[in-house]
């Protein structure tokens, strides 16, 4: 089973049983029962129970929205922390190939190699804020 559950099949306006909707998003029905029981709206008043496709939409986009995590430009993501960093002693790797950039650096908290792309016009403005050391690889077609 794959680790996101999928949006492509759910039809707006088409009513799901718990099982139909398990098999078109790709996760347990068991899943299901627990999403409603975080807030996924369920008609009660018909039998078997039936869940919109528009609210199952919205409730799988809510989780994910739920999830994500705004980093600043002097952040990083760190995996082991599950959060937003700073670069340990605001130093931080800057390699530039071509038309991108990723920038490399240790998590404060647990020291971890953590990196991220930028865009390469950000670069003087992150430079700013932490002390970038900048390597520029050629790229050979």
């Amino acid at each position: 089973m794959p680790k996101k559950a999928r949006l492509s099949g759910i039809k707006a306006f088409r009513c799901y049983t718990f099982e139909e909707a398990a098999d078109i998003v790709d996760v347990t029905t068991r899943t299901i029962r627990i999403w409603t029981k975080q807030g996924l709206q369920v008609m009660d008043s018909v039998r078997p129970a039936l869940i919109r496709g528009d609210d199952l939409r919205a409730f799988i986009k809510g989780q994910r929205e739920g999830r994500k995590v705004k980093t600043g430009l002097d952040e990083f993501y760190c995996l082991p922390c599950r959060a937003a960093r700073k670069a340990a002693g605001a130093m931080a790797d800057c390699d530039i190939v071509g038309t991108r950039a990723k920038l490399t650096a240790l998590c404060e908290h647990c020291e971890t190699l953590v990196t991220k792309p930028v865009e390469k016009a950000r670069i003087p403005e992150i430079a700013r804020i932490l002390d970038l050391t900048i390597t520029r690889l050629e790229v050979s077609l």
